[in-house]
């Protein structure tokens, strides 16, 4: 279904499970399996992400060859257990430590969305609470996408383009 609609499919910590469904990647944590295995498992046209929290693990992830970083969380969530938040300095400081691609995550919402993004720096946003934790997830959908889209078009955020969610 997500090649059909052009969107990668990153299976989240399951090597296995992205394996077995062919998908264009997977994501690991920093407790998870390392990149290097995962590389050598998955071979050398999928997508590797990385969580990273500090600029030493973003650091790490791009020298043993991740494609793209999450970071976060952000912002209080309740979709993990989080013992740090990252806040927008921390974001910062992991954007700018690597060149790779960041995804920022945790607690992102139609209601911070322009303080993340106004720093210039995550090539996307990942969001679960703003959407599966609402009455109505059509509605706040649509509302997180109007919002994505006045940053592309470069309203409110000073020429700040939001990158469409693809890892490169």
């Amino acid at each position: 279904m997500s090649r059909r609609a052009g969107v990668p499919l990153v299976i989240n910590d399951r090597i296995d499970i992205a394996l077995a469904t062919d998908a264009d990647g997977v994501h690991v944590g920093q407790s998870d399996m390392p990149v290097s295995i995962a590389r050598k498992l998955l071979g050398p046209d999928k997508i590797i992400g990385v969580s990273a929290k500090t600029p030493e693990q973003a650091k790490k992830a791009a020298e043993e060859g991740a494609d793209y970083l999450g970071s976060g969380a952000v912002y209080p969530t309740k979709t993990k257990v989080v013992t740090i938040n990252l806040g927008i300095d921390g974001l910062v400081k992991v954007c700018q430590s690597s060149s790779l691609p960041v995804v920022a995550i945790g607690g992102i919402s139609t209601e911070n969305l322009a303080e993340v993004m106004s720093t210039g720096l995550p090539s996307g946003v990942a969001i679960v609470s703003a959407v599966f934790d609402q009455p109505d997830v059509a509605d706040a959908t649509r509302k997180l996408r109007t919002a994505l889209e006045t940053y592309r078009r470069g309203e409110k955020s000073g020429g700040i383009r939001v990158d469409d969610g693809k890892a490169s």
